[in-house]
């Protein structure tokens, strides 16, 4: 890759002062200061844009393998998938890297680089995946969409009428907008459900704009045509025509009340959805021979324009090269890149990662400002929650004969069926609901001076916790983790242990902290079946969102690992700290 160069904003007035004082040899030198800050040999041609996050950058070179690199540098890891890679790589919160084979096999890879789990899946992704809020994950192959839990369980999958137009985009409510080349807009829940129009023509932008409307938030979008023409639409009838742009739109993003759209010659604009005006335009990289612009990407390396906009700015990334605006438009810097094999990725650190086609990956340090954004102990925190249990019926446990035997066994195992087939789909509220209910059923009758409904046995709690962790939302972990402390029975108490460890995340240390407790609740709570599903699931934890909270698991794992623990506690305690140094 040959040496990026750096345009100087510099106005009239001081490029006359700089030449008064004869400080030409310091423009040379600021140029210097901005080459590539490190650069690190590849095994590869890199074929992803670099997807950095908390402090690192991981990418997918053609060698079929991931590598992950500190913004220091310093190599971390990587990962061989014993096959070629699609071009694509997405990060969740947790660090977990997800990739794809070219023969379909979709990879979770933690953020210390072990593999948590493989899934087939009928046929290439076309796109990355999309993460919910939760954890789940919406994949887009070329004529459908599937949905699978962080843990690798299918939640539901939905066959689609037309192949897609254009990548998928969060729909700022938890689910995804889709376009398809019948001119369709589907606007797809996090439990499936669809709604569509249909527009005009194939736009060549799509951009999600929800609207807050009575306490709940409407989904809206944007969309720009090859004309230039755009549009404001909703679901319900709401339309509205937006300036219109002299070129190709190619990528688009928005935050607030404002969207920037990208055109083919490298003009971008700002447009109030206030005020419905362009509010500025300016000028970054422009389209080089190998950019991709056409959906799926004809090529193996993903060289797709986008655009980031954040509370920082705008940031126009292209094969060419990148430009950073300020909201207000004005220009921070902008570089030009020769020899880029895929698209470049900026970080929250403001370092810009481009992968060469000389098997290089270079690192630039082009800003000092750090990111407002909430954060969990890894990545950004999720925009928002599901709480899709709440979205149920209240009136469907109310009957005063669910819990007998019967009805539990039906109910149960209706839902067993339903994931095992991978079709929980709309009806994940509902079954949420019941299996909390049931679950929790143990606590309902407590110092009450009779039982309003019969006890259920810890058979069925333990078979409803279960069933809660093949649905695999990090969102019941509160639930689980406040159940655990409270439950009376052990079996069942070992089952919500176990349950936290299959759904694989603790983003707020609730659950290790709920396992320290247990862990110092005196005798009743040393049971070895206890101890046991605790030590398994802290090595599960670890395993899946690895330091730094696997640095907080250790020392109970080696706590549940001294002679005085019962064999099997201590050999799965063995067991999950050799996990994590193999």
């Amino acid at each position: 890759m040959n040496r990026l160069r750096v345009i100087l904003q510099l106005n009239f007035r001081s490029l006359w002062l700089l030449i008064a004082i004869g400080i030409h040899g310091s423009l040379f030198g600021q140029q210097e200061a901005s080459e590539a800050k490190w650069r690190q040999a590849l095994g590869g041609k890199v074929l992803s844009i670099p997807v950095a996050q908390a402090e690192s950058v991981v990418l997918v070179t053609d060698d079929g393998i991931l590598r992950s690199y500190s913004y220091t540098s310093r190599p971390l890891w990587q990962f061989d998938a014993r096959g070629k890679l699609m071009p694509f790589v997405s990060r969740s919160r947790e660090g977990t890297s997800y990739i794809c084979r070219q023969d379909g096999t979709l990879m979770a890879v933690n953020r210390s680089g072990r593999l948590l789990w493989t899934k087939k899946i009928p046929g290439m992704v076309v796109e990355s995946p999309l993460i919910g809020w939760d954890g789940r994950l919406f994949i887009p192959l070329e004529q459908s969409i599937f949905c699978i839990s962080a843990a690798g369980d299918q939640r539901w999958a939905i066959q689609l009428d037309a192949p897609l137009a254009l990548p998928p985009v969060s729909d700022g409510g938890g689910g995804i907008l889709i376009t398809l080349k019948t001119n369709q807009v589907l606007n797809i829940s996090p439990i499936g459900k669809v709604h569509g129009l249909k527009l005009t023509d194939t736009p060549s932008v799509l951009v999600s704009a929800p609207v807050a409307t009575s306490g709940s938030v409407q989904s809206s979008f944007l969309v720009y045509y090859q004309n230039g023409k755009g549009e404001w639409r909703s679901f319900t009838g709401l339309q509205k025509e937006l300036p219109s742009l002299s070129g190709i739109p190619v990528a688009g993003n928005r935050n607030g009340s404002k969207v920037a759209v990208l055109l083919d010659s490298g003009q971008l604009h700002t447009i109030s959805l206030e005020n419905n005006r362009i509010l500025w335009t300016g000028t970054g990289p422009v389209k080089i021979h190998g950019e991709q612009t056409t959906f799926p990407l004809p090529g193996k390396t993903n060289t797709r324009p986008y655009l980031l906009f954040d509370e920082r700015g705008i940031y126009v990334q292209r094969l060419s090269g990148a430009t950073g605006f300020t909201e207000d438009g004005r220009r921070l810097w902008t570089i030009t890149i020769d020899g880029a094999a895929s698209s470049p990725g900026f970080s929250d650190e403001g370092i810009l990662y481009s992968g060469g086609n000389d098997w290089i990956l270079y690192a630039y340090k082009l800003e000092d400002r750090v990111r407002s954004v909430v954060r969990s102990i890894y990545g950004p925190a999720p925009e928002g929650i599901y709480r899709l249990e709440s979205l149920a019926d209240p009136e469907i446990t109310t009957d005063p004969f669910f819990l007998n035997e019967s009805n539990l066994i039906n109910k149960l195992s209706y839902i067993e069926s339903l994931l095992d087939n991978g079709t929980i789909g709309i009806e994940e509220p509902e079954s949420l609901a019941i299996l909390m209910y049931i679950a929790s059923s143990g606590q309902q009758n407590r110092g009450m001076p009779f039982q309003l409904q019969p006890p259920v046995q810890p058979l069925y709690r333990s078979w409803a916790i279960r069933l809660l962790a093949r649905l695999g939302s990090r969102e019941t972990i509160p639930f689980l983790t406040n159940l655990a402390t409270k439950e009376t029975d052990n079996l069942v108490v070992s089952e919500i242990a176990t349950a936290i460890g299959h759904i694989g995340v603790d983003p707020e240390g609730l659950a290790l902290a709920a396992f320290e407790e247990l862990m110092h609740s005196g005798l009743f709570r040393q049971d070895e079946r206890v101890l046991a599903a605790i030590a398994k699931s802290i090595g599960a934890l670890c395993r899946f969102s690895g330091p730094p909270l696997s640095n907080a698991g250790i020392p109970y794992l080696i706590k549940l690992s001294e002679a005085d623990k019962a064999p099997v506690v201590r050999s799965n305690a063995e067991k999950a700290l050799k996990s994590m140094i193999e």
